[in-house]
């Protein structure tokens, strides 16, 4: 859920560079390939709502290449651990990243930019390979209320097959570090028995915006929760459809 205590931050001149280049490796790494690009505004603020693998940086490769597809540099919510931990914190803020403040993510998006965030977050990336392909939204209304909030469309992304990139298995440890500290104790592993991320191909299958059913100053408790369902079951026809284009 998204909350409200920090601000975004403005990018470091120096570090996007670096950060672009280091996208551009991976997109070619796994050659990656985004569909339905067509199908997000060019003007307006846009709420990308995306799947969310251990890796994370399918989400990153879809912020990288959206200048070039859109002509638009999306911010990215970032997870609040990676900005407690030193220096990645840092690192973090320097790229662009911004922390999930309620109230920043609706003023960007009222101000015409795009926002992309995995509603899953940490919950959903730590998920054993038993479930992959898979998402779990489950009681994340964070970006549904800001999306109606800000009068702003949600535009799906699905990359199924960056559940790929790594095995992770089923661990009791797992389950408990999340519950119990919120920090993502995971047994995986990548490129035969090494952390390195395998060179799968990655599809990124975006959905046609779909726009709040009430203007924000009418937005209700109920009508998030509606409108959520909603949101949901679009997803789960949309991942299905993403599945069987990345087959």
């Amino acid at each position: 859920m998204l909350g409200n205590d920090r601000s975004p931050h403005v990018p470091d001149a120096s570090a996007v560079p670096r950060w672009d280049a280091a996208m551009r490796f991976l997109r070619t790494y796994h050659a990656y390939e985004v569909i339905g690009a067509d199908r997000v505004p060019r003007t307006g603020g846009v709420l990308v709502a995306s799947t969310h693998s251990l890796a994370t940086y399918e989400n990153f490769l879809l912020g990288s290449i959206a200048t070039e597809l859109l002509g638009r540099r999306p911010y990215i919510v970032g997870d609040d651990l990676m900005f407690r931990i030193p220096f990645l914190g840092t690192a973090m803020r320097e790229i662009g990243l911004i922390s999930r403040d309620r109230d920043a993510v609706v003023e960007l998006l009222r101000k015409g930019e795009i926002v992309g965030l995995g509603p899953g977050g940490m919950r959903e990336s730590v998920r054993s390979s038993r479930h992959k392909y898979r998402f779990d939204w489950t009681g994340r209304l964070g970006f549904v209320r800001v999306s109606m909030l800000s009068g702003a469309p949600i535009v799906l992304a699905a990359c199924p097959k960056a559940d790929d990139i790594y095995t992770v298995y089923d661990s009791p440890a797992t389950a408990w570090a999340y519950r119990r500290l919120k920090i993502p104790l995971v047994l995986f592993r990548g490129v035969g028995p090494t952390l390195v991320p395998r060179p799968v191909k990655l599809l990124h299958v975006l959905g046609e915006p779909i726009y709040p059913p009430v203007p924000p100053e009418r937005v209700r408790d109920e009508d998030v929760e509606r409108h959520h369902r909603y949101v949901v079951d679009r997803m789960t026809e949309h991942m299905s459809a993403a599945i069987a284009l990345g087959s």
